[in-house]
């Protein structure tokens, strides 16, 4: 079992560039659904790859999952239709204490000011086959947080959605990929069945459910680097020397 998890952040024409390595025109985005049609994968839940590092369910070879973070509108606007064409499933992380509004955490890093999803927009997405999960109340560093904030943080998000859906909301993302031993714990104790980290590499039966790994699909990355990120889940372009060889010869055929 090898299973590589995409992640985005948002699905949208760029405004400036600031916010250019988080943007994947539409265009860009239905050209990486369509790598992963013609090269054969299968497209799974979380909670299918979730099953699969348990032991509960065996994995076709060539798997993936696509995952949102933050829950900005534009994965209700111009993802979901794409999704929809190639009907692949998906999960968005979203950040509960911005819904209805706008991603306020962005402004420290002078990102344009971008509208979040909706209530409405929410039970949507999961009508139609998104897994939504939680990504805190206010997009915080967790693992700089005192105990009491982390917790409440981790808890209130998922209670929070939880209200919006009237279903159980069982995954978490970590913002900024920030974590330590107590957030992780906490992450358990609050009922979550799994948490992605931004670790790259592929998942395999021994990859911890609280810390699943991914790899960040930016703006600007070209076709040729979709594609050894989608077969080998790395961020390191060019990538490091042990895999170089390998993906030489998987580029030659």
């Amino acid at each position: 079992m090898k299973v590589t998890i995409l992640m985005y952040h948002m699905i949208t024409e760029p405004e400036d560039p600031i916010e250019s390595v988080l943007c994947r025109t539409p265009e860009a985005f239905r050209k990486d659904m369509t790598q992963i049609y013609q090269a054969g994968y299968q497209v799974l839940p979380l909670a299918t790859i979730l099953d699969g590092i348990a032991g509960k369910a065996d994995l076709p070879e060539k798997s993936v999952a696509i995952t949102f973070d933050d829950g900005l509108a534009c994965v209700y606007e111009n993802a979901l239709p794409i999704l929809q064409e190639f009907g692949y499933p998906s999960s968005t992380f979203i950040v509960s204490g911005c819904v209805n509004g706008y991603n306020e955490w962005g402004k420290v890093f002078g990102l344009p000011r971008k509208r979040m999803l909706t209530s409405s927009e929410i039970r949507t997405l999961a009508e139609s086959g998104v897994d939504i999960g939680a990504h805190t109340v206010n997009h915080v560093w967790l693992g700089k947080s005192e105990k009491n904030v982390a917790t409440k943080e981790i808890r209130d998000s998922k209670a929070s959605l939880e209200d919006i859906l009237g279903q159980e909301v069982s995954t978490f993302a970590y913002p900024f990929g920030n974590w330590n031993q107590m957030v992780r714990n906490a992450v358990i104790e609050a009922g979550y069945s799994g948490a992605c980290s931004t670790i790259a590499g592929r998942n395999r039966k021994d990859t911890d459910p609280y810390l699943l790994r991914r790899a960040e699909i930016k703006g600007g990355d070209a076709p040729w680097q979709f594609r050894l990120k989608l077969r080998f889940a790395t961020n390191d372009m060019p990538p490091r020397p042990p895999v170089r060889s390998t993906l030489r010869k998987f580029l030659s055929t």
